[in-house]
């Protein structure tokens, strides 16, 4: 028989240890996704309901803070004019995508509006029903479009 080196113990130890902790990491990770993906989802089944009972058109917009892009729409979004039509007409749901990594499930469900780049706009009726969607990545070079631009979109819809 054979004698094993407490060597071989103390190895297998740590690959116990360490398998235990990935698995565990892997866990967590997902069950964080899960959870970020429920908040987002919740969040948008409220923003329905609100558009709905206010008989608004919902807007949500995919983004990123990292993107200029999308910091420049929501610069058009926030200028006096383009404001008051949208708070008379439009509920805005902002939706933060991360790097292409964060609330894909809400962008899976609404056709994947993000996969010619951010930010991208998916209206909604009042009913939930899709009226359109940049899946064309219209919006990808807002910061080289003019609100005059972001307005004529807007009174389209």
């Amino acid at each position: 028989m054979r004698k094993v080196s407490s060597a071989f113990f103390m190895e297998l130890r740590f690959q116990t240890f360490f398998s235990f902790l990935f698995f565990s990491f892997l866990l967590l990770t997902t069950f964080h996704c899960s959870k970020q993906s429920d908040i987002i989802l919740s969040q948008y089944e409220t923003a329905l309901t609100e558009a709905n009972s206010q008989n608004r058109k919902l807007i949500v917009v995919f983004g990123a803070d990292w993107c200029p892009d999308c910091r420049a729409l929501d610069g058009i979004f926030a200028d006096p004019e383009t404001k008051a039509i949208l708070d008379s007409q439009f509920l805005v749901m902002k939706v933060d995508v991360g790097r292409f990594d964060k609330n894909l499930g809400l962008n899976e469900r609404l056709g994947n509006p993000i996969q010619n780049g951010i930010p991208s706009l998916v209206v909604l009726s009042p009913k939930g029903e899709i009226i359109t969607s940049t899946k064309g990545g219209e919006f990808s070079n807002a910061s080289q479009m003019t609100k005059e631009q972001v307005l004529e979109y807007l009174y389209k819809l």
